[in-house]
C-alpha cells in the first residue's frame, strides 16, 4: 500500500541491493495491497511489469536476487520469493481492521491498513463488514469515501509525521519502515536504510530489530478524525485520532478507559487485565506543586484545592508559593471545589471513585443523567448498570431506580 509496491519490486528485483538513495516519491506511484499481490505473482516469471513514477508500465527483465544469487549463478526458488513477500506484508500491515474495531469506541467506516482499496465497518467493537472500492478508486479514511487515486493519500504523509518532530529528527517511510529520512530534507530527500531484519523507530531515532512490525505502527492509522481508541497496552490510557495519528491521553488516577462508551470510568472493565487495576491510593500528606499550579491568581488567603486523586480529599494552600497540606472530608461526604467545603455526594459529579469514603451499595453513575448506577464493594466501584425502562432514573438517596427524575446535581452536572 502507499509507495511500498514500487519499493518492494525494486528490492525483490535486485535493485534493492544497491545503495538506497532515492529522490522524492510522488503519489502517482502508489499501489493498493491487491495490486501488490499481482506484482508478486508477476515476479515469479522471467520478466515483470514495473510501475514508473509517472504511472505507466515498461517491460523489465528481473536480474537474480541479491548477492547470494549473484555468487551462485542461479535464481532462488519461488518459495523464497513468496517468503520475502509475506515478510514485507506482515511488516507493513500493523493493526488489522479487527484490532481497530475492538478498541474503537465508535461506529462507522475505517480503512484497511493492508489494502488501500478496502474498507470496513465497525459496530459494537466488532468488524461487521468489509468491502473494496471499485477498480481505479482508493478508500480515503479522511472523509470515508472512495476517490480517484490521484485525489487520495492512502498513507500518512511524511510532512504530517514530521510536524510532531524536530527538523533534525529522522522519520521512517510510512510505506517501508526499514527506510528513513531527515525531516529537514523532505523537499530533496536522501534515504537511509536499516537493512534486513531491522526497522527504524521514530521515537528512539535508531534502527531496531524487527520483532512485530514497525515500531510506529499506530492504532489510529486509517481512522477518521476525532476517534477515541483504547491503548492496546493499557486500560488506563487511550488515543485521540487526527490525520491518521494518535495523541496518547491518560485517564485520571484510579480511572480506566471504556472502549465501548469512549469514557474513563472508576471501575476496571471486564476485558482488562488485573495488572491494570490500581490499589487504593492515599494522596501524599504534602504536595509541593499543587499550590503553584492551581492556586487562583485573582484570590488571596486560604484556598482549598481538589487532590486530583479522590472525591473526598483536598489540599490547603495560602498562596501559590505554599506547600499544599492534605485533608480528607468526614465519612460520607465529598469535597465541593466550587463551595470550598465538604458536602453531600448526590450534589457532586466527581470524576474519581464515587464509592469511596461512604457506606453505599449503589451510587449514581456520572454523565448518564442518573439513568445508570454504579455498584460498590469495599468502598470502590465495581461495575455500572442501567435502570429499567419502567423506572429509568436512579435516586441516590433512596438507593434504587424510580420513575421520577431525582433532580440531584449529580444527575445533570458534568463530571
Amino acid at each position: 500500500m502507499g509507495t511500498w509496491g514500487y519499493g518492494a519490486l525494486l528490492l525483490l528485483s535486485g535493485i534493492g541491493s544497491q545503495p538506497l538513495i532515492e529522490k522524492k516519491i510522488t503519489a502517482s506511484s502508489r499501489l493498493g495491497g491487491r495490486q501488490m499481490v499481482y506484482a508478486s505473482t508477476a515476479l515469479l516469471m522471467s520478466s515483470i511489469n514495473v510501475l514508473r513514477r509517472d504511472g505507466r508500465k515498461r517491460k523489465r527483465t528481473a536480474p537474480p536476487l541479491g548477492p547470494a544469487a549473484l555468487s551462485s549463478g542461479s535464481v532462488p526458488p519461488c518459495g523464497f520469493h513468496l517468503g520475502v513477500i509475506l515478510a514485507i506484508l506482515a511488516e507493513i500491515r500493523g493493526f488489522s481492521m479487527e484490532d481497530k474495531c475492538k478498541l474503537w469506541a465508535g461506529t462507522g467506516y475505517i480503512g484497511d491498513p493492508s489494502d488501500c482499496q478496502a474498507w470496513g465497518y465497525c459496530q459494537d467493537n466488532k468488524l461487521i463488514d468489509r468491502r473494496s472500492c471499485t477498480e481505479g478508486l482508493l478508500y480515503s479514511f479522511r472523509n470515508g469515501t472512495c476517490k480517484r487515486a490521484s485525489d487520495t493519500i492512502c498513507q500518512s504523509q511524511l510532512s504530517e509525521i514530521c510536524a510532531s518532530l524536530e527538523p533534525w529528527n529522522y522519520v521512517a517511510n510510512p510505506a517501508d519502515c526499514r527506510r528513513f529520512v531527515k525531516c529537514a530534507d523532505l523537499d530533496d530527500p536522501t534515504w537511509g536504510d536499516c537493512g534486513v531484519g531491522q526497522v527504524f523507530s521514530n521515537k528512539k531515532q535508531t534502527c531496531l530489530e524487527e520483532v512485530a512490525g514497525c515500531p510506529q505502527d499506530n492504532i489510529c492509522s486509517h481512522m477518521k478524525d476525532g476517534s477515541f481508541v483504547g491503548d492496546p497496552n493499557s486500560c488506563q490510557s487511550y488515543y485521540k485520532c487526527h490525520n491518521g495519528f494518535g495523541t496518547l491521553l491518560n485517564c485520571s488516577v484510579g480511572r480506566y478507559f471504556n472502549r465501548k462508551s469512549g469514557n474513563c470510568q472508576s471501575w476496571v472493565p471486564h476485558y482488562c487485565s488485573k495488572d491494570d487495576e490500581e490499589n487504593l491510593l492515599t494522596p501524599p500528606s504534602t504536595d509541593h506543586n499543587i499550590c503553584s499550579k492551581y492556586y487562583p491568581r485573582d484570590r488571596d488567603g486560604v484556598q482549598l484545592l481538589p487532590d486530583l486523586m479522590t472525591c473526598y480529599g483536598y489540599y490547603s494552600c495560602t498562596s501559590q508559593f505554599d506547600v499544599g497540606q492534605w485533608t480528607n472530608c468526614p465519612w460520607g461526604l465529598h469535597f465541593e471545589w466550587w463551595s470550598q467545603r465538604c458536602g453531600s455526594p448526590k450534589d457532586n459529579s466527581c470524576s474519581y471513585d464515587r464509592c469511596a469514603n461512604r457506606n453505599q451499595l449503589m451510587v449514581a453513575t456520572i454523565n448518564t443523567n442518573c439513568r445508570e448506577f454504579t455498584i460498590c464493594q469495599d468502598n470502590r466501584s465495581m461495575s455500572s448498570q442501567k435502570c429499567p425502562d419502567d423506572y429509568p432514573y436512579f435516586n441516590e438517596l433512596l438507593g434504587q431506580c424510580t420513575d421520577k427524575y431525582p433532580n440531584h446535581r449529580v444527575c445533570y452536572m458534568d463530571g
